[in-house]
């Protein structure tokens, strides 16, 4: 059997094709890895041009124009209001807290749910958080004593803001600061884009934050 060819040999267009194959291989790794170094150096100007914004520095923020107008880096402007000249603490047991993503009012950072006395026992009383909002529900026939508080923040520095980001469900805190009235919004071309204004529950400005032990 003269003409048989030896199955163990690779006709020599399927070696062609093979290093073809392994060429474009290691283009398209090339291609991607010199644009995930692009994107990495420039992913601040990127997000923008995307409208995307990173995280807000509140040592910028908080003291450009004092503390009832503040206007960020990408134009967007808030007019703060205030209920009191007067700070006030609330301290207790944190049974909640979660991130607020509210792109029209950037500056409010977490919903971080305070409660003392009957408030802080699960077994006497069901709280639940959602969209902004609280709800609670006693276990039992009595109403409960004590105090709850579901503060939307505002922190006055970066050093505030870190401070929020460590507390954790289950920890006892005194956060301090101003009860916000309300927040005006408005655009990069000055527009009124709407208003922040809590029912029930605690815009603050937070000024300083304890765990306690």
């Amino acid at each position: 059997m003269d003409n048989t060819q030896d199955q163990n040999q690779p006709p020599e267009s399927t070696q062609s094709s093979s290093l073809e194959g392994l060429l474009w291989m290691i283009l398209i790794i090339l291609i991607i890895a010199v644009a995930a170094i692009l994107l990495y150096r420039n992913w601040l100007p990127f997000s923008k041009a995307l409208g995307f914004e990173g995280p807000l520095n509140f040592d910028q923020v908080m003291s450009s124009q004092g503390l009832h107008d503040i206007t960020l880096e990408n134009g967007r402007a808030y007019d703060i209001s205030y209920e009191t000249s007067s700070k006030r603490d609330f301290t207790g047991l944190v049974r909640h807290t979660s991130a607020i993503r509210e792109s029209t009012f950037a500056i409010l950072t977490f919903d971080i749910l305070v409660t003392s006395g009957d408030f802080a026992n699960p077994d006497l009383v069901n709280t639940s958080v959602s969209n902004h909002h609280f709800s609670w529900r006693s276990t039992t026939n009595y109403q409960p004593n004590g105090a709850i508080n579901l503060l939307h923040t505002v922190p006055i520095n970066e050093e505030i803001n870190q401070a929020l980001k460590t507390i954790q469900k289950g920890d006892n805190v005194r956060i301090t600061g101003y009860d916000i009235y309300q927040i005006q919004g408005f655009n990069t071309d000055g527009e009124y884009i709407g208003f922040w204004q809590d029912t029930g529950c605690n815009t603050t400005l937070v000024t300083k934050v304890e765990i306690l032990k």
